[in-house]
């Protein structure tokens, strides 16, 4: 029996004439990367990632357990992937025109991020240190990113007039990031839309003090 990806060209078993796929938008390799996050996700939720198995997500995804191994080796490879793939849908630079409302929105993609499935995976294999070297350079690459991305509400900020032009922007989101990933990860403590208000009107407001204090 065909699978309902197949039906769709994203799979072919033996047997099945390559000339009856169906393109669909994005390709074959589109549909299966969507079928298989997917896929990860549901299992994530159901068992964790201690009991997450690439053959079960393969099955889950309707396509064939090689296509899975030979894109993700490893489960570290297919969860990191999966999470890098969510946070770089996140629009965490969006212009609302204020620093503070800036920063909110970046804190709330954040407190949406780490409620995933995916992120509770990573996260829990790298505070257990299951991921080790493996995702080092994911882990890196995906933190430079989101850090060249969230430069731009500071960017903005100066050009409004809001910060100095010397402000250290990695600095200035770290701190407003920080509580967040504390209460989130290690107090298990709520964050409430006052508690973002008031991270990214402290963080502002220390970075707004510190260009006071060099000028002075």
């Amino acid at each position: 029996m065909i699978s309902a990806i197949a039906q769709n060209g994203v799979d072919v078993k033996a047997g099945d004439q390559p000339q009856a796929r169906v393109r669909r938008p994005g390709g074959r390799a589109a549909l299966v990367v969507a079928a298989v996050q997917r896929a990860t996700e549901e299992l994530l939720t159901e068992v964790g990632y201690d009991g997450l198995i690439l053959t079960e997500v393969a099955a889950r995804a309707g396509v064939n357990k090689t296509t899975v191994y030979r894109r993700w080796p490893t489960k570290v490879d297919l969860v990191t992937d999966l999470y890098l793939s969510r946070t770089a849908q996140q629009d965490i630079g969006r212009d609302t025109g204020s620093l503070v409302s800036d920063l909110v929105v970046m804190l709330e993609n954040i407190v949406a991020n780490v409620n995933t499935p995916a992120a509770r995976a990573v996260l829990s294999a790298v505070i257990g240190g299951v991921l080790g070297d493996e995702a080092r350079a994911a882990r890196e690459a995906f933190w430079a990113e989101r850090f060249r991305r969230g430069a731009s509400i500071i960017d903005r900020a100066v050009e409004r007039g809001e910060l100095p032009i010397h402000t250290d922007a990695r600095l200035l989101l770290e701190d407003a990031c920080s509580p967040v990933y504390v209460r989130l990860l290690l107090t298990g403590e709520p964050v409430t839309d006052a508690d973002l208000e008031m991270f990214a009107r402290r963080a502002a407001q220390r970075a707004q003090s510190a260009g006071n204090d060099d000028i002075e």
